[in-house]
This record gives C-alpha cells, sequence and structure tokens, in this order.
C-alpha cells in the first residue's frame, strides 16, 4: 500500500492511506496519569470522552506530546463517531492560540481517537474540583481565567462558529497568565443562526446542565453565539461558587430549570462576593437572549474593568454593565411586539388549567401571515414539565388527502416529550 504524507503541526508523519492502518505509524507512551503535586491528572473524563495525555513518535524517532480523545463507550454511538469526525473536519478554521487543535484522526484497536495538541494547560473541570467552595476567594485567577475564556469564545464566533457545548470539561486552562484554550467542538454549528427541533433532551446536542434555554428546541427562539454566552455564564457560575446554579435529577427536569427557574445569584451564594461579578454572571445567564451580553467582547471588556478595578483598589464597585457590547451584525429579536396582550391571555388561560380548571379552549384567529403560530408557541416557555407538556399540529392544505395528519403531528410531538421523561 502506497504511503501519503501529511502534515501535522511543524512535522510530517508517515500514515498509511487507510485510516483504519493510521495507528500503525505510530508508537505511543503514555504519560502517567497519577496525581501531580498540584493535585491534577494526566487524564480525565466527560461522561462521554476520556482524555489522556499521550507522547507519539515518528518513524523517524521525533515525538511531541499529544492530547488523544477516545470514546468511553465499547459500542459508541454513531452520533458520538461523527463528532469526533466533525471536530477534526473544523481544523482549518480554528487556530492554536485559543484552540486545541485537531491534528489527526485514527483508529487504534479498531476504536476512533482525535490526536490534539497538548499546550499543557489544565482542563478546567479539574480546577474547579480542586476548589470545593469555588474562586471567589481567587478574584485574580478568576477573572483572568474568565476574560481567557471570552477571548477564546470571540476567536470562534469571529470564525463564524457557535461552540454548542461550552463547559468546563471543554476549557483548557492555565491560571499562570489566564490562557484558555477551547476543545469539544464535535457539535459546533457554522450556522450562525438556527433553530433547534423539540428532540427529546437525551439526543439534543450538548451537555443539559449548561445549555441556553433556546437550545432546547422548547422555546420560540433560536439558537446563535449569545447561546454559547449563556453556557459562558453557568461556567462561570460553576468557577466562581464551585456548584452550578442549577440541580436537576432528568432530562426534563434540566431543560424546566433553563426555560423557567430563577437561579439564585452568585452573590447571594458567596456574601463576600463583588456585586458586580455577580451582576456580570447573572446577565450571561439571562433567560431571554436579548437580555444577555450580545457578543464575548462586550463580555470580555466588562471583566477586564473588574480585573483594573481589583488590581488598584481592591475592590469592585458595580458598574454599568455592556457600554462595550456592540454588534457588528444585525440580530432581529425574535420576541413578538405589540401581541403582548394575546400572549398574556394565552398564559392565563394555561395558568387556570394548571390550577385544577378543567379543560379550556381558546381560538386564535387571524389573515394569514399575522403571527398567529408565532403567539401560540409563546406557550412553550410556560408548558415545561412538571407544569406540562406542549404538542402541536398544523394543517397544511398540501396534505388535504391525509386523514388526520394535524392530529398525528401533535400526537408526535407529545410522545416524544413523554418519552423523553423520566420514569420516575
Amino acid at each position: 500500500m502506497d504511503d501519503t504524507v501529511q502534515d501535522i503541526g511543524k512535522r510530517s508523519f508517515r500514515r498509511s492511506a487507510s485510516r483504519q492502518e493510521a495507528a500503525a505509524a505510530f508508537v505511543h507512551q503514555k504519560i502517567p496519569t497519577s496525581p501531580r503535586e498540584d493535585g491534577l491528572q494526566g487524564a480525565w473524563n466527560d461522561g462521554d470522552r476520556i482524555f489522556t495525555r499521550e507522547i507519539y513518535h515518528d518513524d523517524y524517532g521525533a515525538s511531541r506530546a499529544v492530547l488523544v480523545v477516545r470514546l468511553i463507550a465499547e459500542h459508541p454511538a454513531r452520533a458520538s463517531l461523527d463528532r469526533l469526525a466533525h471536530e477534526y473536519g473544523l481544523r482549518s478554521e480554528l487556530e492554536r492560540t485559543w484552540a486545541a487543535m485537531p491534528l489527526n484522526l485514527i483508529t487504534q484497536n479498531g476504536h476512533s481517537a482525535l490526536l490534539l495538541e497538548d499546550s499543557g494547560a489544565a482542563p478546567l473541570r479539574q480546577l474547579i474540583g480542586l476548589r470545593r467552595h469555588g474562586m471567589a476567594a481567587e478574584l485574580p485567577i478568576f477573572l483572568r481565567l474568565a476574560i481567557g475564556i471570552a477571548a477564546a469564545v470571540g476567536k470562534a464566533h469571529e470564525r463564524g462558529l457557535i461552540h454548542r457545548d461550552i463547559k468546563p470539561s471543554n476549557i483548557l486552562a492555565n491560571t499562570a497568565d489566564g490562557k484558555v484554550w477551547l476543545t469539544g467542538f464535535g457539535v459546533a454549528s457554522r450556522i450562525s443562526r438556527e433553530r433547534q427541533a423539540p428532540d427529546p433532551p437525551e439526543i439534543i446536542a450538548g451537555s443539559l446542565a449548561y445549555m441556553a434555554p433556546e437550545q432546547t428546541g422548547r422555546i420560540n427562539r433560536s439558537v446563535d453565539s449569545r447561546s454559547d454566552l449563556y453556557a459562558v455564564g453557568i461556567t462561570l457560575y460553576e468557577m466562581l461558587t464551585g456548584k452550578l446554579p442549577f440541580t436537576a435529577s432528568d432530562p426534563m427536569e434540566w431543560v424546566h430549570c433553563h426555560i423557567a427557574k430563577r437561579p439564585v445569584s452568585p452573590s447571594e451564594r458567596i456574601k463576600k462576593l463583588p456585586r458586580g461579578i455577580s451582576a456580570i454572571v447573572m446577565k450571561l445567564i439571562s433567560k431571554n437572549a436579548e437580555e444577555r451580553y450580545q457578543t464575548a467582547a462586550g463580555l470580555e471588556a466588562d471583566l477586564r474593568r473588574a480585573l483594573i478595578e481589583n488590581e488598584r483598589s481592591g475592590r469592585i464597585e458595580e458598574f454599568p454593565l455592556g457600554t462595550h457590547d456592540l454588534q457588528d451584525r444585525l440580530l432581529v429579536p425574535e420576541r413578538p411586539y405589540g401581541r403582548e396582550l394575546e400572549v398574556a391571555v394565552l398564559l392565563a388561560a394555561c395558568d387556570r388549567v394548571v390550577a385544577g380548571g378543567g379543560p379550556t379552549l381558546v381560538l386564535v384567529s387571524g389573515h394569514a401571515g399575522v403571527g398567529k403560530s408565532t403567539v401560540v408557541n409563546e406557550l412553550h416557555r410556560a408548558l415545561v414539565p412538571p407544569r406540562g407538556l406542549f404538542a402541536s399540529g398544523k394543517f397544511d392544505q398540501n396534505q388535504r388527502d391525509v386523514p388526520y395528519a394535524s392530529l398525528a403531528q401533535a400526537l408526535q410531538s407529545l410522545v416524544r416529550a413523554l418519552l423523553a421523561k423520566s420514569e420516575a
């Protein structure tokens, strides 16, 4: 079989033309995974993937440190394999200054593995784990890391990428200088704005504990770069307090928390935390995307101001947020305007039913295209378990010959929601 040459970083590694035989070109040596003096491990996992630090040697005797990402499941789902391939496919759109660069996608002993450049930085998940009560007592370290996260996410957005899975396990950080690298681009999107279908939570791409309300597919909003900023907010909250803002026992409860539950602010959990820092985090995790930071640059500017104030006076007073938060493109707000009364009537009817008032019929009428579906879809936000379920079906003039088509459509969405609920 003929050999081909592929450039990996600054060196060329010879590999077989067949991906299944690519691993044969390497002899690897695992870096010991016992805890180091700083308490960090050389291997970690996020529930689906395991990360190990290894040394790879080529046929010419050259070696380099790499981060190897493997799937934990013995027989992984096709979607999990596709995510490794997708991250590798994005390598030309990433930069090593803010992302863990994919080097190769190989097969070892019949299992796929993604090789990443290893900066030597620690996974943020481990850094949080070493601080049981959070980083509130180490504000300079927290602020530098938060600035690094905002900068890295901003670079991804500049490249037209929505990460869609920002979380501590997908962030590598250096506490000495605040440098941050992102990984976990397996579900990243190149589309600037898209709608998430209301699929069962178990199959929605991303991590439920860090997922923006619109990413659940249960509200009438699109996923865009501000969805990543919500996940950044959840991550910063956990960094500060050592805890997530919400706890849940099943996927649908996570959905309910993100859509309807008000989180306790970080300053309520940690009394000595400056209110200005708490306000930044709470702005990030606003339910409505229009109320969050609109850009990572706007967030980074406020974090830098807080760091400067802390270094100058040891205090961080509250200040107006988002003064440098300027979008470089027009995002049309998706909230319905001029329909507040109609939405209020629907929500009131919903409240009466939930309170035990019995079935209620509400008719919404109007000419085609005036926004009837938009108004009705506002019920998505109110009807999430345990409060209720939302099912919808639409009459289609092109399906007049299909009996009960709209009823079947409504029942399908209801069954999907029921199947997603915990058996408990």
